[in-house]
C-alpha cells in the first residue's frame, strides 16, 4: 500500500483544490500543482517515474468529487475521487495507469490503496509534512569507517547464477564457475563482487536450518578465490523465495521463515567470523518484498543485526531498502543509532522499461527494442533520483551502495553501453559503491560461450 500525506501552500486564490500542495510519499517530499488553467504539475523528489505534467478536469459537484488526468508527459492518465471532511482536509483515491484502462476508484480510503490506487489524505498544515521526516542525524567520527569500506567496494558486478538459485523460467541454473572466469574479474578492473547466495534451499528443513557443509565448502571456494586475486567480497542472502520474492510457503509459517533467516546468518556469521573485516561483507536480504513491508522489515534486519554482532562485531554490513529496494524507499529505514558500521543499499533500474525490456516476468514483455540515447532528457531523471539518495546519504550519514543496475543483454549494444556508463559514473560521482548485474544472463556483460567480455561495456565503465 501507498500512502500520500499532501499538504496545501497558500499560495495566491485558492479555488477548490487549485494552487500548490505538497506531499509525503514514501516519506519523501512531493509536489502538487494544481493550476487554475486546468494543467497539473507532479513532482516526486525521490522517484522521477512519478514525475510529470498533464491536464486535469475536476467535478466538484458530483458526491464524491470526481478528478481525471489526461494528456500527461509520462503517458499514463488517472481517474480519482475526493471527499471533503468537516475539518477541511480532503481523503481522495486515484487509479493511474495507461489511458483507456484505468477503471475510477468506487471507494475513499487507506485499505483501498494498491500500487496502482493511490490514497491521498490532504491536509492544510506544512509542519505536519515538515515533522514526518524529522531532525536531521548527528553523526559521529565513527561513521567514517562504514565510508571507507564502501569505497574499498568500489565498482563491482553481481556473481549471479552460481550458487543463487535463480527461480526465473529459463534461468533456474548453479551453473559451475572456473577459477579463471573469478580471476579475470579482477583483471578488467572490477574492485568486488556481490555474492548472490541462496542459502535456504541447502540447509535443513527443521530448526536450527543446518547448512549443508559441502555447500559452505562450494561458497568458500568462491570467496577464497575472489580474495586471493584481490576482490572485495559481499556475502548476499539473495533467492530467499518467500520473503523476498512472494513465493508460497506449505513447510513452515512466515514467522518460522523470518526465524530462519536470522539462524541462517548466525551460522553464516560464525563460519566467517575469522575472515578479514576489511574485505569480507555482508549483505543481509536483497529486496525485501513489499508483502513483508517498511515496518517488519526493520523489526528483522535489526534482529539479524544484533545476531551477527555477537560473533562479527567488526564486520561491515549492507542493509535494503524495504519494498524491492527501491531508491525512493529510503526514508522508511530505521537504522541502529549505535551500530555505524553499515552500508545501505538500493537498487536502479529506471527506465523499467529499457533496462527490462522484453522480460515478461519483469512486466516488460512488451517494451522489447526501446533505446537509450543519453539524452539530456533522459539523463535529468536519472540524477534526480540519485540527488535525492545522496542528500540522504549526507543527512543520515550512512553510505550508499548501489547493489544491481544494468540492462538486458538483448537490449541495443550502443544503449546498454551509454546507460550502464552514464550511470557508473553519477554513482562515482555521489561516493556511492556499485554492483552491475550481472555476470551472466540475462544481463549479462560476458560470453558464457567464448569466455569474452564486452569490451564496449567494459570501455565505457572506465574500470582502470
Amino acid at each position: 500500500m501507498i500512502t500520500l500525506i499532501l499538504v496545501a501552500a497558500s499560495c495566491g486564490r485558492q479555488d477548490g483544490i487549485t494552487g500548490d500542495w505538497y506531499a509525503l510519499h514514501d516519506k519523501s517530499i512531493v509536489t502538487i500543482s494544481f493550476g487554475q488553467d486546468g494543467m497539473l504539475g507532479f513532482y516526486n523528489e525521490a522517484f522521477s517515474s512519478m514525475t510529470f505534467s498533464a491536464h486535469y478536469a475536476l467535478d466538484e459537484e458530483a458526491n464524491p468529487m470526481m478528478l481525471d488526468i489526461t494528456e500527461s508527459t509520462n503517458g499514463m492518465g488517472g481517474a480519482g475521487i475526493l471527499r471533503q471532511n468537516a475539518d477541511g482536509s480532503l481523503d481522495m483515491n486515484c487509479v493511474f495507469g495507461m489511458p483507456g484502462m484505468i477503471e475510477r476508484p468506487q471507494e475513499i480510503g487507506p485499505e483501498n490503496a494498491s500500487m496502482t490506487n493511490l490514497y491521498f489524505h490532504l491536509v492544510r498544515d506544512r509542519k505536519a509534512l515538515e515533522s514526518e521526516l524529522g531532525p536531521e542525524v548527528k553523526v559521529p567520527a565513527e561513521a567514517a569507517l562504514a565510508f571507507e569500506r564502501n569505497r574499498r567496494l568500489g565498482a563491482g558486478i553481481n556473481l549471479n547464477a552460481v550458487v543463487d538459485g535463480n527461480l526465473h523460467p529459463g534461468y533456474e541454473r548453479d551453473a559451475p564457475l572456473a577459477d579463471d572466469e573469478i580471476r579475470s574479474i579482477a583483471d578488467v578492473g572490477f574492485q568486488s563482487i556481490r555474492l548472490d547466495v541462496c542459502w535456504v534451499k541447502h540447509c535443513a528443513q527443521d530448526r536450527p536450518y543446518t547448512i549443508d557443509p559441502a555447500f559452505f565448502e562450494k561458497v568458500d571456494h568462491i570467496v577464497d578465490v575472489a580474495l586471493a586475486a584481490g576482490l572485495a567480497v559481499s556475502i548476499d542472502q539473495h533467492y530467499y523465495p518467500y520473503i523476498n520474492m512472494s513465493y508460497p510457503d506449505d513447510q513452515i509459517s512466515m514467522d518460522e521463515n523470518y526465524e530462519r533467516l536470522v539462524m541462517l546468518w548466525e551460522q553464516i556469521a560464525q563460519h566467517y567470523k575469522d575472515y578479514s573485516d576489511e574485505t569480507l561483507f555482508f549483505d543481509i536480504l536483497n529486496e525485501p518484498n513489499v508483502e513483508m513491508g517498511a515496518e517488519k522489515w526493520n523489526w528483522l534486519f535489526n534482529r539479524v543485526i544484533k545476531k551477527i554482532r555477537e560473533t562479527n562485531p567488526g564486520r561491515t554490513l549492507l542493509i535494503a531498502t524495504p519494498n524491492m529496494g527501491q531508491s525512493w524507499t529510503l526514508n522508511y529505514l530505521e537504522l541502529p543509532q549505535d551500530d555505524w558500521n553499515l552500508i545501505v543499499q538500493f537498487h536502479y533500474y529506471l527506465p523499467h522499461t529499457f533496462t527490462h525490456q522484453g522480460l515478461a516476468y519483469a512486466m516488460a514483455g512488451d517494451s522489447a527494442g526501446t533505446v537509450w540515447n543519453g539524452t539530456e532528457e533522459e539523463k535529468e531523471p536519472i540524477r534526480s533520483d540519485l540527488d535525492f539518495c545522496s542528500r540522504w546519504s549526507k543527512r543520515n550519514g550512512r553510505p550508499l551502495n548501489m547493489g544491481e543496475y544494468g540492462v538486458v543483454n538483448t537490449a541495443d549494444e550502443s544503449s546498454r553501453v551509454r546507460y550502464i556508463g552514464f550511470i557508473l559514473e553519477e554513482a562515482r560521482k555521489r561516493d556511492f559503491s556499485s554492483h552491475l548485474w550481472g555476470y551472466r544472463e540475462p544481463f549479462m556483460i560476458r560470453d558464457e560461450k567464448t569466455g569474452a567480455w564486452i569490451t564496449p561495456i567494459l570501455d565505457a565503465m572506465k574500470l582502470k
